[in-house]
């Protein structure tokens, strides 16, 4: 009698530890399909994103933001986890409620020129890569930077002086950037979104 009650509490162990192992196992699989997965490592995309503007003349210093993670999630909870990278780009922006330009086309203000000075506004670029490849997090952010320099990003300029003006007006520019990442699975694909937004802000002024 007491042989049996011993057999069944080696058996209740064993049945508990087997319990305990399929949990963790469970939680170790990087989620199920169609799932957002962790995003990478951001600390690497935006110091990579600093330091491929070494040559420029203007430079934007980009932040991770956890605030645009989340935009993003909820942007590929909509358009799909496997989704086309312009697909992405264009409900982000909608998203974030701005308007999507194109970086080579933030120096539209100084055609509006005026004789005072005042705060003209702000531009706002988005810009989205998909990567499928498994490339690493140094990869990811060197591809995203090959985009925003083909946009125009190598070309920015801080100021532009206005000579055709009544009164010479000077259009001073500064730039905030803004980058996250997030990583997901779709018919056991993996795919990692990286988003970047670039906002350029607009002043004038009559020139000394």
């Amino acid at each position: 009698m007491k042989l049996n009650k011993v057999l069944a509490l080696a058996l209740s162990g064993v049945m508990a530890v087997s319990m305990l192992a399929g949990c963790s196992n469970n939680s170790g699989n990087g989620g199920q399909e169609g799932e957002e997965q962790p995003p990478v490592d951001d600390t690497t995309i935006a110091s990579v994103l600093n330091d491929e503007q070494a040559d420029n003349d203007v430079k934007v210093n980009f932040t991770y933001s956890s605030s645009l993670e989340t935009a993003l999630q909820k942007t590929l909870s909509v358009v799909g986890n496997d989704a086309d990278a312009d697909d992405v780009d264009d409900y982000l922006a909608n998203v974030l409620g701005v308007d999507d330009v194109i970086i080579q086309h933030f120096y539209g203000y100084p055609n509006q020129t005026s004789n005072t000075s005042n705060t003209v506004g702000e531009q706002t670029a988005v810009v989205v890569i998909r990567d499928e490849s498994g490339k690493t997090e140094d990869g990811v952010a060197k591809e995203m930077y090959t985009k925003l320099a083909n946009g125009g990003l190598d070309k920015l300029t801080a100021e532009w002086l206005d000579t055709n003006a009544n009164k010479q007006v000077k259009w001073s520019f500064s730039y905030t950037g803004e980058v996250a990442a997030v990583s997901t699975v779709e018919d056991n694909q993996n795919y990692t979104y990286v988003a970047v937004v670039v906002t350029c802000n607009t002043t004038k002024a009559l020139a000394d």
